[in-house]
């Protein structure tokens, strides 16, 4: 039985943090399902088009992905996610993949990056790990946020933080609660804010919205008169993220 593998992730149009995080990611994926053959699905339309009109670069949404496995004579496909949440742009591959059971052997697919308490408790310890606690600093950590109800996912991390005593760490998104303006009231005393991507990649909303010049994280911040340094990493360039990727891929569900 032929069997066949496509990763599906949200997109960038950044051609640097591309292959620092989706393109490691696959070949992660490649390397240890060295048996199937791999396939690229990103869900976003956005940036799809945007390629395709400034590079001529086509790149597979997950309908097309599913009949090119299809085309290939893939009959075992299992469906690896790289979204941080359960939310539109998962479902979006999880509505496809059901309306394709029939036509393979069997369906799998695995969770997005956080759906299950073990998810977070990993989550938390690495990023503890990662962020060290400094006197009179704060981590804001830039979310991509939705208005899918899962959007919930950001302010409860923040609450677990906090309960494992990093009440430092705070979360804020470009399109979702919490804003930015909800979180400033809680970095009033703090005179170092580090501000790090929390996407899969670091691309425009990272570089403009979180580190630009102009209405950024960065610039209201600065205006606050705090000390403000960034990263433009973005979590897929986390081994320990990799890894939990893959996991899910592991335990994947059939289709239904």
């Amino acid at each position: 039985m032929k069997k066949g593998v496509i990763v599906a992730s949200f997109g960038t149009t950044h051609e640097d943090t591309r292959k620092k995080t989706i393109d490691v990611i696959e070949n992660d994926i490649k390397n240890t399902y060295k048996d199937s053959i791999i396939l690229r699905a990103w869900t976003s339309d956005i940036i799809r088009a945007k390629l395709k009109k400034r590079h001529n670069v086509h790149i597979n949404d997950i309908k097309e992905a599913m009949e090119e496995a299809l085309c290939l004579g893939v009959e075992d496909l299992l469906i690896i996610s790289t979204h941080i949440m359960d939310g539109i742009e998962n479902n979006k591959v999880k509505e496809v993949a059901a309306s394709y059971k029939d036509k393979f052997s069997r369906i799998r697919m695995g969770n997005a990056l956080l759906e299950s308490d073990e998810d977070f408790e990993y989550l938390i310890k690495e990023l503890d790990s990662l962020y060290e606690k400094e006197d009179g600093a704060a981590y804001l950590l830039m979310g991509h946020g939705s208005d899918h109800e899962s959007n919930k996912i950001y302010e409860l991390l923040r609450n677990r933080f906090a309960e494992c005593g990093r009440d430092d760490i705070y979360i804020a998104c470009v399109e979702g609660y919490p804003y930015l303006e909800d979180v400033l009231p809680h970095l009033s005393g703090y005179k170092t804010v580090h501000l790090s991507p929390f996407m899969i990649v670091a691309g425009d909303h990272a570089k403009n919205d979180m580190a630009g010049d102009e209405d950024s994280f960065k610039s209201i911040l600065e205006e606050m008169d705090k000390n403000v340094d960034f990263e433009l990493k973005g979590l897929g360039e986390y081994d320990f993220v990799r890894k939990l990727i893959l996991k899910h891929a592991d335990e994947a569900n059939y289709v239904s």
